[in-house]
């Protein structure tokens, strides 16, 4: 965890690491009462996959073998570690009812650094397409060569940055939560996720062309780097919050109106 924190591209990819292991254990801990009122132990399976932890962590420590992925899998096996000693001391029939909050650690696995690029260039890149197709709706000229838009007056360059990646994953996170903890079947909980991901898309995508509006129009420090520039950013995340919460909102109703159909009169 401490070279994921010491990364020095925290800032861009690993904000989220840090909130991930107090979550989980917050999850766990309002759970309590079921997961841990009548233990029954799976002492060996639980130490085998304990030991595989132990063992593949062991393996990444090896000084002739660190590469990309030796981070990821360190914290990889400190989770496998974890999840060993649980069914150790409570069993599976409680693991299965602590699933989510165990496997909720895996978001603090940091990506390869190669995976992570291709993951934020394709966020970018569909991004760019998106701000293609608001451009041409709204009637402004533009040429698109690659990741740079020419547009009068001004020429975005679409890099990295521009992926949102901060706001992607919290956004994803979020989802994750709201849906576990107020929906009841995995096929909403999985549409809220689902929903999630082309939202992030279409939201860097009218971030882009907001941007340039403002500062072609009214400000020209909307451009440039600092608190001006995120504002847009963070006014657009609340209004996607906005809209999960409202689609939260109608698959919770959803649920509770088809048990209170079910009620007898």
């Amino acid at each position: 965890m401490r070279a994921v924190l010491t990364n020095p591209r925290i800032d861009l990819f690993y904000t989220h690491v840090p909130l991930i292991p107090p979550i989980s254990a917050f999850l766990l801990f309002r759970k309590r009462r079921v997961l841990f009122s009548v233990p029954d132990p799976a002492f060996l399976p639980g130490i085998i996959i304990a030991s595989a932890g132990l063992s593949l962590y062991s393996f990444t420590r090896l000084s002739d073998l660190k590469t990309e992925y030796s981070i990821p899998l360190a914290i990889f096996s400190a989770i496998l570690f974890w999840a060993g000693t649980y069914i150790a001391l409570y069993g599976f029939s409680s693991f299965k009812q602590a699933i989510f909050p165990i496997a909720f650690l895996l978001l603090a696995v940091p990506l390869p650094e190669s995976i992570m690029n291709r993951v934020v260039l394709i966020i970018a890149g569909a991004s760019v397409h998106i701000t293609d197709l608001i451009f041409n709706l709204i009637r402004i000229p533009f040429t698109r060569e690659g990741i740079e838009i020419y547009l009068p007056g001004y020429i975005l360059v679409v890099g990295p940055e521009c992926a949102g990646w901060r706001s992607s994953i919290a956004l994803i996170i979020i989802s994750l939560l709201a849906g576990h903890l107020f929906l009841r079947k995995f096929k909403h909980k999985l549409l809220l996720v689902a929903v999630a991901i082309p939202m992030i898309i279409v939201k860097n995508g009218i971030r882009i062309v907001v941007l340039y509006l403002i500062a072609y129009f009214i400000d020209e420090r909307f451009m440039e780097p600092g608190f001006i520039h995120k504002s847009v950013g963070y006014g657009m995340f609340i209004i996607v919050l906005i809209f999960m919460g409202l689609l939260l909102w109608l698959l919770e109703k959803r649920e509770t109106g088809k048990v209170a159909s079910k009620l007898p009169e």
